[in-house]
C-alpha cells in the first residue's frame, strides 16, 4: 500500500492525533460524529472562527497561538450560557500549500493540548487549500438549564466578570510592533483570554443571572445587544476597579481615556450579566471580582454617564 500524501497524510494524523473517547462514539474519520447525550440533558452548540488579516496577522501569530485560542474564544460562548459543560468539538481550516505541513502538525499538537486541558475531545472537522489561513470551530456542550441574553428587566444591575480593554491593547501592541517587554498581560490577553467556565456556571447554577453574554465585541456593544434584546435601556458607568494597571499604564502611555478601550475593545471574553437588586449580595459573596458597571432602566439603547468620546463598535461588515 502506498503511504498516504498530501491532504490524506494530513487527514491520517488527525484521526491517529484524536482518537475519540468519552461522550464521543464516533470520531474523525467518518462522515459525521456521534456523541453519547444524557437523559434530561440538551445539547449546545456554537461556532467562531479566526481569519487572517481579519483577526489575526501571520507575522505575530503561531500555530500554537491561533489554535489555543480558537478553543478559547468557544468555550466563552459556552460559558455565556451558564451551567453548561463543553463536550466535543470539530474544527475546519483553510491553508496555504505552505502551511500544510509542520505548521498544520504543530496546530493539531495544540489542539490536542487545549482539549486535553479543557477536557473536550476533537470529534472531526475538514480542511482545504486557501490564499489565506482561516479557522472555523463548532464546540458542542450540555446542560440542563440556561441563560439567555435577553431577560433583563428595569431594575437590574449590570456586571463585568474578567478584564476590560486588554486585549485591545495587547492587539495595538502587536500591530505597532513596538518591544513587548513589561507588556506581557496585554500580549496574554489578546492570544490566550480565560474562558470564564467555572464562573459561568455558578452564575447558573445559583441562579444569578437575568440576562447574560459573553464579552466578545466590547463592553459597549455587548451592553448594547442586552438593551435591545431585553426592550430595556442601560446606564453604564465605569468605576475605577474596571480598569486594570497594566491597561491604566499602556492608555496613559497612548494619551487615551481608559474607558476608551473598556468600551470598544473586544475580544475580551470576560462576561457580562445583569441580575436583580435582590440578589447583589449574593453576586458580591460568590463573585467578588465582578464589578457594577451599570444598571437597566426604561427605555432604549446605552447611556454611559462621565464619557462624552465616540465609541467606535466593531462591525464584520
Amino acid at each position: 500500500m502506498k503511504k498516504a500524501r498530501g491532504e490524506d497524510a494530513l487527514i491520517e494524523h488527525m484521526e491517529r492525533a484524536f482518537p475519540g473517547g468519552g461522550p464521543l462514539l464516533l470520531g474523525p474519520g467518518d462522515d459525521a460524529a456521534v456523541l453519547r447525550v444524557r437523559p434530561g440533558y440538551r445539547l449546545v452548540a456554537t461556532v467562531d472562527e479566526m481569519c487572517e488579516g481579519v483577526h489575526f496577522l501571520d507575522r505575530f501569530s503561531t500555530p500554537e497561538l491561533i489554535a489555543g485560542k480558537l478553543l478559547r474564544m468557544n468555550l466563552s460562548d459556552l460559558a455565556a450560557m451558564g451551567e453548561a459543560r463543553p463536550l466535543a468539538l470539530l474544527t475546519a481550516a483553510g491553508l496555504p500549500r505552505a502551511a500544510s505541513g509542520a505548521w498544520a502538525r504543530r496546530f493539531v499538537a495544540a489542539l490536542r493540548a487545549g482539549a486535553r486541558r479543557f477536557r473536550v475531545a476533537v470529534a472531526g472537522g475538514n480542511i482545504t487549500r486557501s490564499a489565506d489561513k482561516h479557522f472555523s470551530m463548532t464546540l458542542l456542550g450540555e446542560c440542563r438549564g440556561f441563560v439567555t441574553r435577553y431577560g433583563a428587566r428595569p431594575g437590574d444591575l449590570v456586571y463585568s466578570l474578567g478584564p476590560l480593554g486588554l486585549a485591545r491593547a495587547g492587539l495595538e501592541l502587536l500591530l505597532s510592533g513596538a518591544a513587548r517587554a513589561g507588556w506581557a498581560e496585554l500580549v496574554e490577553a489578546f492570544w490566550r483570554p480565560r474562558p470564564m467556565l467555572a464562573e459561568g456556571a455558578l452564575i447558573g447554577r445559583r441562579g444569578l443571572a437575568s440576562a447574560m453574554l459573553d464579552n466578545s465585541d466590547g463592553l459597549y456593544r455587548s451592553l448594547g445587544i442586552i438593551a435591545r434584546l431585553s426592550g430595556c435601556r442601560v446606564k453604564a458607568s465605569l468605576p475605577d476597579e474596571a480598569c486594570s494597571p497594566a491597561l491604566r499604564r499602556w492608555a496613559a502611555a497612548r494619551k487615551k481615556d481608559w474607558r476608551l478601550y473598556a468600551l470598544a475593545g473586544g475580544e475580551d471574553y470576560g462576561l457580562v450579566f445583569c441580575c436583580r437588586p435582590s440578589k447583589a449580595a449574593l453576586v458580591g459573596r460568590l463573585l467578588p471580582d465582578a464589578v457594577p458597571v451599570g444598571a437597566a432602566a426604561k427605555g432604549r439603547g446605552v447611556e454611559v454617564e462621565g464619557y462624552g468620546g465616540e465609541i467606535p463598535v466593531f462591525e464584520h461588515f
